[in-house]
């Protein structure tokens, strides 16, 4: 007992540490692609993508390896140290002063951990499982598994919470962001995994394969194709009812039978993809959409990144009060109905994605479209300002304010602007002011509004913009000088922020047009200090600020008569203003899908595939997983869609369109119960309920389906009273009895 306790402790540390360090480096990985590497978000979202199917592709090299050629604790130990190696090359292409070439280090580790992560991810439960003794240890090895999948969440939990906390509350490098630590912590973690996992060793019950089933299923399958298409009815006889028949003879009925099984659960598994190409957007499309929205809770800032803690955290706290939980609130139902209800709440969750996505673009500011134009107006008066545009109309700018009148056609306009005489005690000798504005098309066009050191209103232009959000959410800082610096006064503006880190704008000598502005400047959200100083000590000041996530911001630093006048900071694109609260809804509904849909779907394939071929059955559903990230991937590529929320309610409806699809072919399923012998028998779907008491018949020698797998419900209890007397047992056992739940605990493991 006590070895075997053991051998747990250390295969469920080993996974402990693996999750948190996957599910961790996984959520700052879109970022990372998107903040550091300068990816645009589609490219970072196909990069992403592409990871993630890699990781849902290697489960079956992983597989068929474990299965049929060096067993489950080597492939867990080989596939950890490339895992390790991958995290080395990520952590390393975040680090500056290695002068490594940044996108191709980061592809090859990322290329290696997928490599990794995938080759363990069908191993690790079921080498858990090899450590008990059936049936005599069936308890324990339930709780195994509970105690396992439990673990699993925590440590994805764990590692979604502390590895973004790591990657913003240090600086390194001279960034604000600490993507080295964020990747160096989890290859830390993997390294410990695999320190324990191989110190357990002495106490494991380490199992060999025997048999190469998956190169039997592949050549069974191909000659079977091959014998369809050659099939001369003359010289054949009759056609056989089903195209694995023609294999019989060779591979015999056994083999050709739970092939058959497998190849009517495939074929449920065709609308499958379409579920995942929703699901794992959270890492993605989600993440991106939660920077555009204000992440200040009770004076906390959160970071996107953070937000998909939410997923993990609902699934734990949701499992017992979901069907087949400790304290269900839902009515059970099979696992094909439950499947079912989960890809309709996962549907329901990108129709909320749309809704929050259409109110992010409307309070977002619109760049022009390309034969149109737009007018900024930044006011740095301290008194009102009537603006009127030929052709147009007029507006009136605040003081200390912005206006904004867009959109408009792409031409010339003449430009009156006035203000009251006494401008806030500061009579204005000419309140007053006629020019010209030549826009430029899809650009915003920026008017700087001010008093010139003869007590004259001015009208400066600044270059035109889009006032675009910064990619990372971060709120973006320009700085503009207005005045006359003249030559050797040197004059600059720095900005430095609560920790410290800060930029410096240096003023041309001979600003054109008597403006100089800066490059645009990502800060952190909340307080900033700016100080201005000239080489001769005339031009001195300083102030401070506050900018807020998603904001656009220009302080606009004025100068008259040699000395600094006014600063004004103006926000041409306001920071975000929805809530974090309106993206909880979604996050809701995915994780209830995730219960209802993922942990049926495995434990669904777990309980009806034949014994010999789960291993084959487990892969092809991670297929699924990669074949929905390579959906992404296409529609990313695409970029068929001009706005998110469009793209977001088309998602929602083709997986609407595809459960619909499911549910169909769904009803003419033939359920099976799959005893220990491997042996197999069907109840119909009228009379199969998941924990009903279940009637099941098996041969104590073989038992051989003789019907097709993929007729309807009517045709399969048809067939059976067809069945040739022949093809059934000569001796049957009546179990009556509720089915086992060990394969259905097994299932819910896998998803991880």
């Amino acid at each position: 007992m006590h070895k075997r306790s053991t051998s747990i402790f250390c295969i469920i540390a080993t996974e402990f540490c693996e999750r948190f360090s996957f599910c961790g480096l996984r959520t700052i990985l879109s970022l990372y692609l998107r903040n550091m590497l300068c990816l645009h978000e589609n490219a970072a979202t196909v990069v992403y993508h592409i990871f993630i199917m890699m990781c849902y592709t290697m489960p079956l090299i992983g597989a068929i390896l474990a299965d049929n050629f060096i067993g489950r604790y080597r492939v867990i130990l080989y596939f950890s140290i490339i895992y390790f190696i991958g995290t080395i090359f990520l952590c390393c292409s975040a680090i500056p002063p290695l002068q490594l070439p940044p996108t191709s280090t980061s592809m090859l580790g990322l290329a290696l951990i997928a490599t990794g992560t995938g080759g363990i991810k069908p191993c690790v439960a079921a080498f858990g499982g090899d450590q008990f003794r059936l049936p005599n240890d069936n308890q324990q090895l339930q709780k195994f598994f509970s105690t396992f999948y439990c673990t699993v969440n925590f440590g994805g939990f764990m590692g979604m919470v502390v590895t973004p906390a790591l990657r913003r509350s240090v600086m390194c490098f001279g960034d604000d962001a600490c993507y080295a630590l964020g990747f160096g912590f989890p290859a830390i973690l993997v390294l410990i995994s695999i320190v324990i996992f191989v110190l357990g060793k002495p106490w494991y019950r380490i199992k060999q394969p025997r048999d190469n089933i998956t190169l039997k299923f592949v050549l069974c399958a191909w000659y079977a194709i091959k014998k369809r298409f050659q099939y001369n009815k003359n010289v054949d006889g009759p056609p056989r009812g089903h195209w694995l028949d023609y294999s019989t003879e060779k591979y015999g009925e056994k083999l050709v039978t739970d092939m058959k099984i497998v190849c009517s659960i495939l074929y449920l598994y065709l609308p499958v993809p379409i579920f995942w190409s929703l699901f794992d957007q959270q890492g993605s499309r989600w993440t991106f959409q939660a920077s555009r929205l204000r992440s200040e809770v009770f004076g906390v800032t959160l970071m996107p990144d953070q937000l998909q803690v939410m997923n993990p955290a609902m699934v734990l706290l949701m499992i017992p009060v979901c069907p087949g939980g400790a304290w269900p609130i839902l009515p059970d139902l099979s696992p094909l109905h439950k499947m079912f209800a989960g890809g309709i709440l996962a549907a329901m969750a990108f129709i909320c994605a749309g809704i929050l996505q259409i109110s992010i673009e409307r309070s977002t500011l619109q760049a022009p479209g390309h034969e149109e134009t737009g007018l900024v107006a930044l006011n740095t008066l301290a008194c009102p300002v009537d603006l009127s545009v030929s052709g147009v109309g007029s507006t009136r700018v605040d003081a200390h304010g912005t206006s904004l009148m867009s959109p408009l056609p792409h031409c010339t306009y003449d430009i009156i602007a006035s203000s009251p005489r006494d401008c806030f005690g500061r009579i204005m000798k000419q309140h007053d002011i006629r020019t010209s504005l030549n826009t430029v098309a899809g650009m915003f066009m920026p008017v700087i509004i001010g008093q010139n050191s003869n007590d004259e209103i001015s009208i400066y232009f600044m270059d035109p913009s889009t006032f675009v959000k910064s990619l990372t959410g971060k709120p973006k800082l320009k700085v503009v000088y207005i005045g006359d610096t003249g030559p050797n006064m040197n004059v600059t503006i720095s900005v430095e922020t609560e920790k410290r880190l800060s930029d410096i704008y240096y003023v041309s000598d001979k600003p054109v047009d008597h403006i100089g502005e800066s490059a645009y400047m990502c800060l952190q959200p909340g307080e900033f200090e700016w100080r201005a100083s000239s080489a001769n000590g005339d031009i001195s000041g300083s102030g401070h600020g506050v900018v807020r996530a998603g904001g656009v911001y220009v302080l606009c630093v004025r100068e008259r008569l040699g000395r600094l006048d006014a600063a004004v900071l103006h926000a041409p694109n306001p920071p975000n203003e929805l809530n974090l609260a309106w993206i909880v809804p979604q996050y809701v509904l995915v994780s209830m899908a995730e219960i209802m849909f993922a942990v049926s779907g495995l434990e669904f394939s777990f309980t009806q595939a034949p014994k010999s071929m789960k291993t084959v059955t487990i892969a092809a559903w991670y297929m699924s997983v990669a074949i929905g990230n390579l959906i992404v991937i296409l529609v990313a590529q695409t970029k068929i869609f001009e706005s998110r929320s469009k793209e977001f309610f088309v998602y929602a409806g083709m997986l609407t369109a595809a459960m619909c699809l499911f549910y169909r072919m769904a009803e003419g399923f033939c359920s099976r119960t799959i005893e220990g012998d491997g042996s197999s028998t069907e109840s119909h779907p009228l009379l199969q309920h998941t924990h009903s008491r279940v009637i099941s018949v098996h041969s104590v020698k073989t038992s051989v389906s003789p019907y097709s797998d993929t007729d309807s419900s009517a045709s399969c209890l048809g067939r059976m009273e067809r069945a040739r007397p022949s093809a059934w047992p000569t001796h049957a056992v009546v179990h009556v009895g509720t089915p086992s739940t060990t394969d259905r605990r097994t299932a819910t493991l896998a998803k991880n």
